[in-house]
């Protein structure tokens, strides 16, 4: 972190501090000359890693309260820019304060506090040593913005109060309403008597009082103000006699050197009064509002800019740390698990190969007893039973009682098969008929069906063919199932005229048919 360094900037001299951890060291003192001005300016380039703060503690300023209309973004912007340069000649070092909003005559309104240095001039040469050495400037503040904070870190808790401090430039007595300052004078005193700074105290706290209620920031039927004093150690006692409560002011007298130590102020160099507080809380928490423009802010904003870069850069990469540290863990616990299961199978091949050692040795070699099981395979995935063809037949005649089933030839192979992959013209099936897309290498079940059909009269040619026609229908309905041969008890061939015996009624045969069907194992 840069060094803070500290300008208490008076009417007749510039003091230079340093501020490290809660202490407050004084280093140089400059006087309002020429040569003044170059020995700050050698001072600022010595110290090139610095951010400079420049609290300013003047007689010549001034504050005015004005309503404007509630607007943001760009247009307040321009709004108060305007306002500053209707009001200031100078607007090099005029801030806008806002004190919140109200409504009037039904329209939302801003508060807003102008304040600025009537003498800038006076001013100026230091802040252009400031801006040709490329110092980093923070911002230029006043004693009266950094009141309120002040009075925050102390714990005061009311919301009128006038804030009166002995300084080297003379009396300060600032006017803070709800945490905000909205006005502060400095008054000349005799700084070799403190009898009569006491009393100096009590009566320009009485005046800034008039003042506050006829310029109507005050109401006059408002209670007591409340009045708190920063009286040096020493001549507390001289304070406590000299601030007598009133039906107008209610004084509280504290204790620099006690307050010092409340607002953790370690080290308050010798002979510094009221500014080492102030110079102490804009070290630690300097207020947002501040006179500096941004070409006395240039290189002061660079530098944050530079720091948030390598802010970020860092987080950037400590959060890849991070995520390749993870990945690392990772890539390690998933080596130990791999190594922990080569270790469990390098045991389990052990254990494996001690069993084996123990098997009872067999009368062949190990190539043969692989030949014998792949043959036992090859037999076990041939072999056929007629249990499921037998079903495809039961379930075919569920729906047809009038037929009654007499045998059922059924064989695997054999002269059936060759029978069957033939035509009904006894040609060989060829590869693209109807035998085609089933395996040539997979067995052929045959079953060769006789039954008789139970009807009413025998003689009904077309009942009777329905029937068989029914049933072998059902029958090839079935998966992988073909009709190789069918067998009516008459003749039906259209070259030869109808003739049988069925409709013989002194004759109590009833008509019998047969059927031949193949399946492959497996369709």
């Amino acid at each position: 972190m840069p060094t803070k360094r500290l300008f208490y900037f008076a009417s007749h001299h510039v003091t230079a501090y340093r501020w490290s951890k809660g202490k407050l060291h004084r280093e140089a003192e400059f006087a309002m000359t020429e040569d003044g001005v170059a020995e700050f300016g050698q001072y600022v380039a010595a110290r090139p890693d610095s951010v400079f703060y420049v609290l300013a503690d003047v007689v010549e300023e001034d504050f005015f309260q004005e309503n404007v209309p509630y607007v943001r973004g760009t247009d307040r912007r321009v709004l108060l820019a305007r306002k500053l340069s209707q009001r200031y000649r100078d607007t090099s070092l005029a801030v806008p304060i806002s004190l919140g909003t109200e409504l009037h005559a039904g329209r939302r309104e801003e508060r807003v506090l102008y304040t600025s240095f009537t003498n800038t001039q006076q001013f100026q040469p230091w802040l252009q040593a400031l801006r040709s050495r490329s110092a980093r400037v923070a911002g230029v503040f006043s004693v009266a913005l950094v009141t309120a904070a002040l009075g925050k870190r102390l714990g005061f808790k009311a919301n009128r109060y006038v804030m009166v401090s002995l300084q080297h430039a003379g009396l300060r007595q600032t006017y803070v309403e709800n945490g905000r300052m909205r006005f502060s004078r400095i008054g000349r005193v005799n700084s070799t008597d403190p009898q009569a700074i006491a009393q100096d105290c009590a009566a320009e706290s009485l005046r800034t009082h008039q003042y506050l209620v006829n310029s109507r920031v005050l109401p006059r039927d408002a209670p007591a103000l409340d009045v708190l004093v920063l009286a040096p150690a020493k001549d507390k006692a001289l304070y406590d006699a000299a601030c007598v409560d009133s039906a107008r002011l209610h004084f509280h007298v504290h204790d620099i050197d006690k307050v010092a130590r409340s607002i953790r102020l370690k080290s308050l160099p010798p002979e510094t009064l009221g500014e080492g507080l102030f110079l102490h809380v804009l070290a630690e928490s300097a207020p947002r509002e501040q006179f500096a423009d941004s070409r006395l802010r240039h290189f002061y904003d660079l530098w944050r800019a530079r720091v948030a870069i390598l802010t970020a850069g860092a987080a950037a990469l400590g959060l890849c740390l991070v995520l390749a540290a993870e990945r690392l863990l990772d890539t390690y616990l998933i080596g130990q698990e791999a190594a922990a299961d080569r270790r469990q199978e390098a045991r389990a091949s052990e254990e494996y190969g001690r069993l084996q050692a123990r098997f009872p040795k067999t009368p062949t070699s190990t190539e043969s007893l692989k030949a014998i099981v792949k043959n036992y395979r090859s037999l076990v995935k041939q072999s056929v039973s007629p249990t499921g063809l037998f079903v495809e037949i039961s379930q075919a005649l569920t729906t047809l009682p009038q037929i009654e089933i007499d045998k059922i030839d059924w064989e695997v192979g054999g002269t059936k098969t060759a029978d069957a992959a033939k035509t009904p013209s006894g040609q060989p099936v060829r590869p693209g008929g109807a035998a085609a897309g089933q395996q040539g290498d997979a067995p052929v079940q045959v079953a060769e069906i006789a039954g008789r059909l139970i009807v009413p009269q025998a003689s009904d040619y077309r009942a009777v063919t329905a029937l068989v026609t029914q049933f072998t229908d059902a029958l090839r309905a079935q998966p992988g199932t073909e009709l190789t041969r069918t067998q009516l008890p008459f003749d039906i061939n259209a070259e030869k005229s109808l003739s049988g015996d069925i409709g013989a009624a002194r004759r109590e045969e009833v008509p019998q048919f047969s059927v031949a069907i193949t399946k492959r194992k497996g369709a």
